[in-house]
């Protein structure tokens, strides 16, 4: 009898230690993997901001027509037609910006984009500008897209955002399309149509 007793404990025993290494390394490891994962997202995301978005507003503002864009990361949109810039802020447990500051040159001081204007040929139409601010588990992190003037002896010219109804979402695909050109004095403006 004591013999069975004594294998009963032993199994017990085992299972107890597997449950507790178990959830050690649950405890441990599931955190490691969400913030490698997050990081992941984070890179896509810069990437697609850095590139891929401004390239199609631009191509869409030269060429006409329309394009979409879709982001795989769950954020809110934002529209701001007064200051000419397209936002988007998402919440990550992994940052590979400087916190609580604005980064993106001298068009993004002091707090994001300021409309500086630029020089045709020299300067591109869009600044990308991008913010991360430390939140209790991780952080939230802010990218905006403004359309500066660009300048020559002559003229200058602009991409201006227009709402196409909507100015705050949280869908993962816009649609971008070239709407009406607008001549003011020697300002030629390209109005870009933004779909949320």
């Amino acid at each position: 009898m004591q013999k069975a007793q004594s294998d009963i404990l032993s199994a017990v025993i085992i299972i107890l230690i597997a449950l507790g290494l178990t959830s050690a390394a649950l405890m441990w490891g599931l955190p490691l993997i969400q913030k490698r994962q997050d990081a992941a997202m984070v890179a896509r995301v810069s990437n697609l901001f850095s590139h891929d978005l401004p390239s199609k507003i631009t191509h869409v503002a030269n060429v006409g027509g329309h394009d979409s864009f879709t982001i795989d990361a769950n954020g809110v949109w934002t529209l701001d037609e007064t200051k000419n810039i397209l936002s988007f802020t998402f919440f990550s447990k992994s940052s590979d910006k400087a916190i609580g500051m604005w980064i993106g040159g001298g068009e993004c001081q002091p707090d994001g984009f300021n409309g500086q204007p630029g020089i045709l040929g020299i300067d591109e139409p869009c600044v990308v500008c991008v913010r991360a601010d430390q939140l209790e588990s991780g952080y939230t992190i802010t990218y905006q897209i403004g359309c500066r003037e660009l300048k020559t002896e002559t003229n200058s010219y602009k991409i201006q955002f227009k709402s196409a109804g909507v100015t705050t979402s949280n869908s993962k695909t816009i649609k971008i399309s070239r709407g009406a050109l607008v001549t003011m004095d020697n300002l030629i403006i390209t109005q870009i149509e933004i779909l949320l």
